[in-house]
């Protein structure tokens, strides 16, 4: 730990008068331009007072004096803001506050903080949850200065401490996975914010990527990174220089749910791949959940394709094993990475439709993986075809798992569905199933419901639903790659589904006119066959 009084307020032994603190406060704009000098913005809203004293500690005994601090009061509640006053009487440093009494948010402090900041060449900021390791700017400083001279940002690792600042639990395991996370290639910034807390950057690329943007509030400082990337590199330290309060009472990662941040982050990234003309031909939607023993497999599936214009949206739905680990660990930039909390397979896939850029969209399991070829030849297909066409499917090929190895299965052939009757029908979902954009903006993505009850039936729902309103077209080629274990939703809500099937059948052909009945035929518990027959009077009764 770099704070060893934790239980103790920290004071100096000896406090700097009135006198001397207003005349620090008052020099700033004197200032002597110095190479290399720093400088600091701590915004501030309401914080619990010892975090705020245990950060301006760990400013005190800073190795590196060549800096001044801008303290942003943002329209902090009345306690705070006389901790704040308290606090500074005991600095050393040159520092000026900035007292606001109305809450403007982190992106507008910084900014506003900065502004008084012109005679620094390098600038930082910093939370006044956390707590800094007394070579915090020593190290980002030497390091910018020995870098190539068009670096623009060097960063660090961080350590995680918990509300009460002790360090926080962790498994042997995890600097060594903090480390694969932070240690990237800049162009990365796009899939993942991987910077920390923990980070230094020159004036120059700050004024010239045009600061902080308040329209993107809760992630603000992601989509700086995103900007400042095309000023110069980023240099990594391996190496903890800040400690990152966790469970904070105030802090915005407490405050605001994992899943927000995770979605704003990914908008961010999806507006500057549209103005950077980042435009794929197809979207890929995958959906994983616990699938970190087959998500590598099927990620890399599509890395592999021979048509290499496309946008990945990988969305972990409340996985509690290492999928999301195994999602970062393949490092193409095409990537936009979704965590979410436990949802069905319908809200999941409607959320990714939110993230497509492409003209076309492809439907993937985490746990099934796709020919190379794939891409390629339905993209030229549905390139070829008519603008009525909706969807083109092809074959698929199953594989089962017996103990822990793949064994070659059946290949699942589609037809030449002629009608929404013979698709209902058929009762197949067939898969690879490639839509047009277009076409499920109109049916307004997947149903999720269904007579008040979740759909988990949702990709045969779907098929019917786009050929009530489109053509669908066969590709007699074997594309996709089906897994068969124990996990399957087949298996696990067999009955439930069986129960939904027929929901679905029903459902349509009531939308249909409700001139047909349907029987179903069942084998070793599951439905294996519908067969329609025309309705006679009072069948419906």
């Amino acid at each position: 730990m770099f704070f060893k009084n934790k239980k103790h307020f920290w004071l100096p032994s000896k406090p700097k008068d009135k006198q001397s603190h207003l005349k620090t406060s008052t020099k700033q704009n004197n200032i002597e331009r110095i190479p290399n000098k720093v400088g600091i913005v701590m915004p501030v809203y309401n914080q619990e007072k010892q975090y705020l004293i245990e950060c301006v500690h760990a400013i005190e005994q800073q190795t590196y004096k060549n800096f001044s601090l801008v303290i942003v009061i943002d329209g902090a509640n009345v306690e705070t803001v006389k901790t704040v006053y308290e606090l500074s009487s005991y600095l050393t440093c040159d520092f000026i506050i900035i007292d606001r009494k109305i809450n403007k948010g982190i992106a507008y402090s910084l900014n506003e903080g900065f502004d008084k900041l012109k005679d620094c060449s390098y600038l930082t900021w910093i939370s006044s949850d956390n707590r800094q390791a007394p070579n915090f700017l020593e190290k980002l400083v030497e390091t910018m200065n020995t870098s190539p001279s068009n670096t623009a940002l060097v960063y660090s690792m961080y350590s995680p401490i918990d509300e009460n600042g002790m360090p926080h639990p962790s498994t042997p395991y995890f600097y060594p996975a903090l480390y694969k996370m932070m240690n990237r290639s800049k162009e990365e910034i796009m899939m993942v914010s991987f910077i920390g807390a923990s980070f230094l950057y020159t004036r120059e690329a700050f004024e010239k990527t045009g600061g902080y943007d308040s329209k993107y509030d809760l992630v603000s400082d992601y989509e700086f990174w995103i900007r400042l990337m095309k000023q110069g590199e980023f240099v990594f330290i391996p190496e903890p220089l800040m400690e990152y309060r966790l469970n904070g009472k105030h802090s915005l990662t407490t405050l605001t749910p994992p899943e927000e941040l995770y979605l704003n982050s990914m908008s961010a990234s999806l507006e500057h791949r549209t103005k950077n003309g980042d435009l794929p031909k197809v979207s890929v939607i995958i959906t994983a959940h616990n699938h970190g023993n087959f998500i590598k497999k099927c990620l890399q599936s599509v890395f592999d394709q021979t048509f290499k214009n496309f946008h990945v949206i990988v969305v972990d739905v409340g996985s509690t094993d290492n999928t999301l680990e195994e999602i970062y660990s393949l490092h193409d930039t095409r990537t936009i990475p979704i965590h979410i909390k436990q949802r069905t397979k319908a809200e999941a896939l409607n959320i990714a439709l939110d993230y497509v850029l492409g003209e076309y969209v492809l439907e993937l399991d985490g746990d099934d993986w796709i020919e190379p070829i794939t891409l390629e030849v339905m993209i030229s297909e549905m390139d070829n075809l008519s603008s009525k066409v909706g969807m083109v499917f092809a074959n698929r090929r199953l594989w089962y798992e017996e103990n822990g190895v793949l064994v070659e299965g059946d290949i699942y052939k589609g037809s030449p569905l002629k009608d929404k009757y013979k698709i209902l029908e058929s009762f197949q979902t067939h898969c690879p199933r490639m839509y047009r954009y277009s076409a499920l903006k109109e049916l307004s993505g997947w149903m999720t419901t269904l007579r008040g009850e979740p759909l988990i039936a949702e990709d045969f729902m779907m098929f019917l639903r786009v050929a009530e309103r489109f053509k669908v077209h066969w590709i007699d080629q074997t594309l996709y790659n089906q897994r068969r274990h124990n996990k399957n939703i087949t298996i696990i809500q067999k009955e439930n589904l069986n129960k939904q099937f027929r929901m679905v059948v029903d459902e349509m052909l009531i939308r249909w006119g409700d001139s047909y009945k349907a029987n179903f035929e069942e084998s070793d518990g599951y439905i294996t066959k519908i067969k329609l027959e025309k309705r006679r009077k009072g069948d419906r009764q």
